[in-house]
């Protein structure tokens, strides 16, 4: 009897222990989970806080969304040394399309040449009370084609350029043909067979001027293959001393093939030829232009496709001329 009393006494102690445990264990649990939601709404806190402010050039940008910016009206092209026709236009409206005063915008131009590179000037204006904007470039004294850019102006202190305006840029054609018609000019141009070899001069390219309009043209006093290899330098002084300044450039260069012409499965033929080009002043002695032009073409047999291709190539080159010179 004492023994039983004794053992459900044990029990009794034994329950008891283990409720109370429970109760501790809970506890514990529920107290860790209620610091990590402290600690996690902390760190939300921190987070927003530490969220950073725009920049300056952020801001900007963002006030210029929904303007617009267009080229209502574009100069015809003109000739070296000759002033252009007519003025540009600029338009600039907000995002309902009202026009928009007192708006300064950036024009980035063609201004020069530093030899065969073009020399782009930015000029600021500000719009009228239609939200227009007109002007006319200064008399070119080059031969270009290349367009001209506007712009919302950049503020001086914020560190954003030309590139970061793409979104609000307008642009308009800007040709000043070479005066190349009035001047004339000897030729030492050469092309190759498509093994590079027999050079001879270019009727192609010479041809192609002469439908332009450049008839005071021929090939040069001093034109020999042997010459193909000298510098621009010694071509350009010996042609002087037989020319002097009678034609206004020499324009010379190679047209070669890239490779053979090659033949597919499909039995047609593929031309590539490369035409390197450049000219000089022939007052001045300088080298004002340069370019490389290149011409793919296919043909249902080797004649078409060097035919077609040559015909195309020395499209490209008379036109680059006519507008580089």
């Amino acid at each position: 009897m004492v023994e039983c009393y004794i053992m459900k006494k044990w029990i009794l102690f034994i329950s008891t222990l283990l409720f109370t445990g429970g109760l501790l264990i809970s506890c514990a649990s529920t107290s860790s989970g209620t610091e990590t939601v402290k600690k996690s709404k902390n760190k939300s806190a921190k987070a927003e806080l530490s969220a950073p402010a725009p920049t300056a050039e952020e801001i900007f940008l963002n006030q210029l969304s929904g303007i617009k910016i267009e080229f209502t009206k574009a100069s015809l092209k003109t000739t070296k040394n000759k002033a252009f026709s007519s003025a540009y236009e600029i338009l600039v409206s907000d995002s309902s399309a009202a026009p928009l005063e007192g708006f300064e915008i950036t024009v980035s131009l063609p201004e020069s040449k530093d030899g065969i590179n073009l020399v782009y000037a930015q000029k600021n204006f500000t719009t009228d009370e239609n939200g227009i904007v007109s002007f006319t470039p200064d008399v070119p004294a080059f031969a270009a084609k290349a367009q001209i850019y506007a712009y919302p102006s950049i503020p001086e202190d914020l560190n954003l350029t030309q590139n970061d305006m793409a979104e609000f840029t307008a642009t308009a054609d800007f040709i000043s043909e070479s005066d190349v018609v009035a001047k004339g000019a000897i030729m030492f141009v050469f092309e190759y067979n498509e093994n590079g070899k027999s050079p001879k001069n270019s009727y192609d390219v010479l041809s192609g001027l002469r439908k332009k309009g450049v008839y005071q043209i021929g090939n040069a006093p001093i034109s020999d293959s042997s010459y193909i290899t000298a510098s621009k330098e010694k071509i350009y002084r010996e042609n002087y001393e037989y020319v002097g300044t009678d034609f206004g450039y020499l324009i010379g260069g190679t047209v070669t093939f890239a490779n053979p012409v090659e033949k597919t499965d499909e039995g047609n033929f593929i031309a590539h030829m490369i035409a390197n080009m450049y000219g000089i002043d022939m007052k001045t002695g300088a080298v004002i232009y340069e370019q490389t032009n290149e011409y793919t073409n296919t043909g249902s047999n080797w004649s078409k496709a060097v035919d077609g291709c040559r015909k195309e190539l020395t499209a490209l080159v008379v036109d680059s001329i006519m507008n580089g010179l």
